[in-house]
């Protein structure tokens, strides 16, 4: 054990460190330790050691043991001085008790003399004469008496007054308090009884109008400035904040005083701690003056606070209307002669002005008036008017009702005159799933415009973005995030009163924007497709067959024609099934980012016609394929194909349009995938209509082929096995059907041309009137020598057996061998019949010798 300690002992001190910051402060006070033990100056027992007692060395060598001494002793000077500072400091805090004592009684004493009576005067004992008690020690003369009712008065009156000092103290900070918490500063009362977003419209020339009001001369709307300067940016934030802060006010104040119709006795002590029972009315806040100059004052002032927040509403309001050119402020559709659905009673302007500025006022092109909506001070001006719930409400259906004409003018202009630098849409109305795809894409990107437009004025604080809108400009860098929380409760408690007029939301203001431009692009669309599916059209869409890369030799052809409006209506719902998933995802995208509880895919109109349109598109295309099937015959006798090539065309066609088609990429994982749109435009659908149609009409192993491989086309382009094995199993049997008739056929050949033919057809009418006793050697046809030519002729083939190849009548190698081989089994049957026939009791022949071959070596001989 002792070498195991000393070892650790040395392993320590091996691993001591010297150029630690702790080990070199310990070198340096040991450094400084006095040389002399009688330096250190400090006696344990009450005296001082002799000098040099506890040195164990000399000559100012410092060993071990003097160093723990040095230590032991320096600790114990400083603990010894320790005791006395705290011996000190308890004695000093006795003191100051003993101090605190006295002048707590002293303040009694005081007190109880201030609040007592001072002078006693008594009239029992010396009839009037002021008489000294005990608590008189200041004599008991008349005039002392009155000496002391004077001061008694004096220190009455000075206590009285010094009460009411605190007490208008205590009012004083309750009011400054209320005046800061319910009081608007001069900047913002300022803003909201006279800013009326000057620095948005140039307005030279004409400020002298009505109030001085920029707003109320005819041309305000066509000269508005899209992007003031940085002043009138900061003012416009300035106003806003004022404006939201205002709204914070009124709802404190409501909370704290209620709404005017409550008692009142409510008064605002403001956490003063006042007692109103105690105050004299000479006080200043008497407990019932108090509470009536509380209430009072708080109800004028709502009633003021709501008169100037109705009116900077009202001009927020009017603001709004004109910089994006809706209500009051939009163009007439009379005058401006805008080609749109809908009308909007507007503002009219002068000629002067329309042949200015245009169709769409005061804004270049569509950018321009987007621009305008997401222009940051309109998206918080929106933000401010939910506080208006009438305003709000107004506001946002004037804006769905101006993006409804604008959405609905840009689409009639893009299919008559073209948009955006495009071609006209009806340019292409000759090529149908050209057409189609490009009203859809049109109607789609203006889907997605608006819904981003729509987002983006919704979202104000629902985005990374509206930290730094807010911090734009003005003297309010933005209002605080506990501040806005509170906003939005009170928009929220707002919206709950309201009942049926709540303001609409992102997907309602979307689908209203997106009602016009509906109703057209249903109707063309469903003209399209009832033009295409109809069997007397003038076969537009063959036009179509160069870019679908399946050109008929005879495209003029009724068969070729019904199989491309066949091929062209699947291809056209496949395009509305592709947009209408499409739009199904932007709207759930939509429902996750403004946190929408209800799905509005069926309430939005362009999502309704998708739907509506592929249920009649995928109708007509069900009805078509099946009236192609049920014309077959006809188109075979037209064409130079059978039924089954036929169908053949028209699986691979649209089985092949299918894979093309974005519609069905993701089809396999839709999870409405067993409607009944989506098993029309099935595969199974398809190929059992088409396979169902042809099997009656097939006559040749080649028409099988051909209907094998469509199935092979259908399995790479999306058929399950599973659902071919039906089909796979029928045509397998009918070409085992086909293989035995032509089997049949061709060994009657191979009889007639090796020489049993005549033997069989005479063995087999012997056997229709065979009585016994009959010998086959009498029948005629079956004589020595009629048998004895024909097994000479049929043993001299044998060496060139006469089966047919079938590489005319089978394509497939495989069937051709099985046909071959079933031809010389039944060649080999027909032989051993006749061989055992003529060898039997019923031959009669006198001599076998002519019977070269026994059966099993005529079938070596014919086996392939």
């Amino acid at each position: 054990g002792s070498n195991n300690v000393l070892s650790d002992k040395v392993n320590r001190a091996l691993h001591v460190r010297t150029d630690t910051p702790a080990m070199r402060a310990a070198l340096d006070a040991l450094a400084n330790l006095p040389s002399d033990d009688s330096d250190v100056g400090i006696s344990i027992g009450g005296g001082n050691k002799p000098h040099g007692a506890g040195s164990s060395s000399s000559g100012g060598v410092i060993d071990a043991k003097s160093v723990r001494a040095a230590i032991e002793k320096d600790a114990l000077r400083r603990a010894l001085e320790f005791q006395r500072e705290l011996q000190k400091l308890a004695g000093d805090a006795t003191a100051l008790r003993e101090r605190v004592d006295n002048v707590a009684q002293v303040a009694a004493l005081v007190g109880k003399r201030v609040e007592s009576q001072i002078v006693d005067v008594t009239s029992e004992s010396n009839g009037g004469e002021f008489s000294g008690g005990e608590d008189d020690p200041f004599g008991t003369t008349p005039a002392a008496a009155d000496a002391w009712e004077e001061e008694r008065n004096l220190a009455s009156r000075l206590a009285s007054a010094q009460k009411s000092y605190v007490e208008a103290t205590k009012r004083q900070t309750a009011v400054n308090a209320f005046l800061d918490k319910f009081d608007l500063g001069e900047d913002e009362a300022r803003f909201l009884d006279h800013y009326n977003f000057e620095g948005f419209v140039a307005s030279d020339g004409y400020l002298e109008g009505e109030d001085n009001n920029p707003w109320s001369h005819p041309g305000a709307a066509l000269n508005i400035i899209p992007n003031p300067t940085e002043g009138a940016m900061d003012d416009a934030t300035a106003f806003l904040n004022a404006l939201e802060r205002l709204t914070v006010i009124r709802r404190e104040l409501t909370k704290t005083f209620g709404s005017g119709t409550e008692s009142s006795d409510v008064s605002f002590d403001y956490g003063t701690g006042m007692d109103n029972s105690t105050m004299g009315d000479e006080g200043g806040l008497g407990s019932s003056g108090g509470q009536s100059l509380g209430t009072h004052s708080a109800l004028r002032m709502m009633e003021q606070l709501a008169s100037r927040q109705e009116r900077a509403h009202e001009r927020l309001y009017q603001f709004v209307q004109f910089f994006l050119g809706i209500g009051s402020a939009a163009p007439s559709s009379n005058t401006m002669m805008v080609p749109t659905s809908s009308t909007d009673t507007g503002r009219s302007f002068s000629a002067s002005d329309v042949a200015s500025y245009g169709a769409l006022g005061r804004f270049r092109d569509g950018d321009d008036m987007d621009e305008a909506f997401n222009h940051p001070i309109i998206r918080r001006s929106l933000h401010v008017l939910r506080h208006s719930p009438a305003h709000h409400v107004h506001a946002l259906e004037l804006i769905a009702s101006g993006r409804r004409t604008e959405v609905t003018r840009r689409f009639l202009l893009a299919l008559t005159s073209g948009y955006d630098g495009m071609a006209p849409l009806e340019m292409k109305a000759h090529d149908p799933v050209g057409y189609v795809g490009d009203m859809l894409a049109f109607a789609f990107r203006a889907f997605r415009v608006e819904g981003e437009l729509v987002k983006m004025l919704f979202l104000w604080n629902g985005n990374k973005e509206s930290d730094d809108n807010r911090n734009d400009g003005g003297e309010d860098e933005g209002t605080p995030q506990e501040e806005e929380t509170q906003l939005d409760a009170i928009a929220e408690d707002e919206g709950d009163d309201q009942g049926d007029s709540r303001p609409m939301d992102v997907t309602e203001m979307l689908a209203q924007s997106m009602g016009g431009l509906a109703r057209p692009l249903r109707t063309r669309v469903l003209q399209v497709v009832s033009s295409l599916a109809s069997q007397g059209g003038d076969g537009s869409g063959g036009d179509r067959q160069g870019d679908l890369g399946h050109r008929s030799n005879d495209d003029d052809d009724d068969t070729s024609s019904s199989l491309n409006r066949l091929v062209a209506v699947f291809s056209v719902c496949g395009l509305l099934r592709f947009y209408r998933s499409a739009v199904q995802k932007a709207l759930d995208k939509l429902d996750d980012q403004t946190d929408a509880v209800a799905n509005h895919n069926a309430e939005n109109p362009f999502f309704t016609t998708c739907d509506e349109c592929l249920t009649e598109a995928a109708d007509f295309y069900a009805a078509s394929l099946r009236a192609f099937g049920a014309m077959l015959v006809a188109h075979s006798t037209n064409s130079a194909e059978s039924e089954a090539q036929l169908a053949q065309r028209a699986i691979v066609r649209i089985s092949e349009e299918r894979v093309a088609s974005p519609g069905f990429a993701e089809e396999s994982a839709s999870s409405d995938g067993e409607d009944v749109v989506s098993k029309q435009l099935s595969l199974p659908f398809l190929v059992g209509t088409m396979i169902d149609a042809a099997m009656p009409h097939l006559k040749t192993l080649d028409d099988g082929a051909a209907l094998k491989s469509a199935l092979t086309v259908a399995l790479k382009c999306g058929l399950k096995a599973s659902e071919s094995t039906k089909w796979s199993t029928l045509i397998q049997e009918t070409e085992k059907n086909l293989v035995e008739t032509f089997v049949d056929t061709e060994t009657d050949e191979v009889l007639q041309v090796c020489g049993l033919e005549g033997l069989r057809s005479a063995m087999r009418h012997m056997n229709g009137m065979y009585v016994k006793g009959m010998t086959m050697s009498s029948h005629p046809g079956l004589s020595q020598r009629d048998v004895e030519s024909s097994m000479k002729k049929f043993y001299s083939s044998l060496f060139s057996p006469p089966i047919p190849t079938f590489e005319d009548t089978i394509k497939d190698p495989e069937l051709r061998k099985i046909a071959r081989s079933k031809t010389a089994e039944r060649v080999a049957e027909v032989y051993r019949e006749l061989h055992e026939a003529i060898t039997s009791e019923k031959g009669g022949y006198a001599d076998l010798a002519f019977l070269g071959h026994d059966p099993n070596q005529v079938k070596t001989l014919l086996s392939l």
